[in-house]
């Protein structure tokens, strides 16, 4: 008999447990990081991308007022642009300045963006660049228009971000994903190249992100983070929006 009890006892324990546990979760994705934006956050696409056929000197642009504060956000802009490989590449930015700010909120939006082994790949580089010396606050910025290691890699505003398809590279097919890999190139103020190789797809292979084959997703990266050319001495980085 007390055995039995002790069951009954135990079943709505573990189910409260479980309801905390999904509370937890929705409580982070509406979270802020600081305080709530006083602006609304708006975001704009333009330009066109083939997702089938490599098209040399096709271009696409990402105009946004501030980055998302909250996980929630995020996932709205995603709606907006994520459906386009230059989206993709924006979201991988704005999941990255994110995670320099809070990695409690940033990591999950990285863990979106990317195939499963990127997103570990991309963890650490973050890592890397934000919180061990010499700490690149402005890694991301560098990616902006109108900003420059001069100015202390302060864009103009709107923010906006400008890829191209990679000239050099045609589009490939991986068989892990089942997907057309897209080549792009991110426009950078800080490399000496005045751009970085990043490449994205869309999979509905199971257990990636991407809501299958809903939105693109980053599926190499490692040159975003690469070292950019150190800021001026005399001009200050003021921070994002």
């Amino acid at each position: 008999m007390n055995r039995f009890y002790f069951y009954i006892a135990i079943i709505p324990l573990m189910i409260g447990f479980q309801g905390c546990e999904k509370d937890s979760e929705k409580d982070l994705e509406n979270k802020y990081i600081g305080s709530k934006p006083t602006t609304q956050l708006e975001v704009s696409i333009s330009g066109t991308i083939s997702h089938t056929t490599h098209t040399a000197g096709q271009t696409g642009t990402i105009t946004f007022n501030r980055f998302p504060a909250s996980i929630s956000e995020w996932k709205q802009v995603r709606e907006q642009i994520g459906g386009e490989p230059h989206g993709a590449v924006a979201l991988q930015l704005m999941a990255s300045e994110m995670w320099r700010r809070s990695n409690k909120i940033g990591k999950p939006c990285v863990d979106l963006n990317n195939t499963t082994t990127n997103a570990g790949t991309t963890a650490t580089r973050l890592v890397d660049i934000f919180t061990r010396s010499p700490i690149r606050s402005y890694q991301i910025a560098a990616f902006l228009k109108g900003s420059s290691w001069e100015n202390g890699y302060n864009p103009t505003k709107p923010y906006t971000i400008d890829v191209r398809v990679a000239a050099g590279r045609t589009y490939d097919n991986s068989t892990d994903y089942q997907a057309t890999v897209i080549p792009l190139e991110l426009m950078s103020n800080g490399h000496d190249s005045g751009y970085v190789p990043i490449a994205v797809l869309k999979t509905q292979r199971p257990n990636q992100p991407g809501e299958n084959g809903k939105f693109f997703i980053v599926f190499e990266s490692s040159s975003l983070f690469l070292r950019c050319r150190e800021i001026s001495f005399t001009n200050p980085f003021n921070e994002l929006d």
